[in-house]
């Protein structure tokens, strides 16, 4: 009893802070999302009305696409790029300490900074790109401005800070077992060949967990998106995350914010959900079973 006493006082803080810092919040929100709570009149029960007329909404659609464009074309981009450059900082060559040095750099950059360092490159009138096509007699693009550029930017913006990502797929690299590559040279394997056979399925691991990470951090993406034309033109670039912060923040609608915010959990649960089910099958892990 005694002992179970002292366990119980190790975990106490922390049951503590899950209930009033988690739980508790989570289970009003999720009380008010059938309500037209707005923080001024006294909430009423509205059903399920909230969840149904965000589905009407083109505003809120649109958002939803804009952000699943982020997750399923943004992130494999990044993890591509990651992987690319983390193989290449693997070689050892001199010098190479010094560039993975820099491209950690922006990573540590505050995203206030790094949105600020794109306004300058992308900027009509005074961005480096645009000085740069005039150098060879090409009018000025307006980058900030047009619907076509508004993701790939921010996409742009997520690679440029991706070096917790290389880090990860750096240590993952120097795991590989060195003897694996001299029996594929002894076969024949060029470095093509052995990088697809042998590197990519050691590190599937790294890959795996890289994935998930970066789809529910995209599912969340706000600052980049706010900070650099406040989710325009047009809401080419509205995230879900701040579509939602307008609903609740700017029109003051918190019951519908709170249904968003739900539905967004839900799709973050299933998709997690089927990436960690599907990924026995081709995660590979060092004496595991693998079928």
């Amino acid at each position: 009893m005694r002992e179970e006493l002292k366990f119980l006082g190790y975990i106490l803080p922390w049951l503590v802070g899950f209930l009033l810092f988690f739980l508790v919040p989570a289970g009003a929100s999720m009380v008010y999302s059938f309500t037209d709570y707005n923080a001024i009149k006294p909430p009423h029960s509205v059903g399920w009305s909230n969840y149904s007329r965000l589905f009407e909404d083109p505003i809120y659609l649109k958002s939803l696409r804009n952000t699943l464009f982020f997750v399923f074309i943004g992130v494999p981009c990044n993890l591509l790029f990651q992987i690319l450059v983390s193989s290449l900082l693997n070689v050892p060559r001199r010098g190479v300490s010094l560039f993975r040095t820099f491209y950690y750099l922006p990573y540590l950059v505050p995203m206030i900074a790094t949105v600020m360092i794109f306004r300058l490159i992308f900027s009509t009138d005074y961005g480096i790109v645009n000085h740069a096509l005039d150098w060879f007699g090409i009018a000025k693009i307006g980058w900030l401005e047009k619907e076509a550029f508004a993701k790939p930017i921010i996409v742009l913006m997520n690679m440029w800070a991706a070096g917790s990502g290389i880090l990860i797929f750096l240590a993952a690299l120097k795991g590989v077992p060195r003897h694996l590559y001299e029996a594929a040279t002894m076969d024949g394997a060029g470095k093509i060949r052995s990088f697809f056979v042998i590197t990519l399925p050691m590190i599937t691991p790294a890959i795996l967990f890289s994935l998930v990470m970066q789809m529910i951090a995209n599912f969340q993406l706000f600052t980049e998106a706010y900070l650099l034309n406040k989710g325009g033109p047009n809401y080419a670039s509205s995230t879900y995350m701040l579509n939602t912060y307008n609903t609740g923040f700017r029109d003051f609608k918190f019951g519908l914010a709170m249904a968003q915010s739900w539905i967004l959990t839900l799709i973050i649960l299933v998709i997690t959900v089927v990436v960690l089910a599907t990924s026995r099958r081709w995660v590979y892990y060092e004496g595991g079973d693998n079928r």
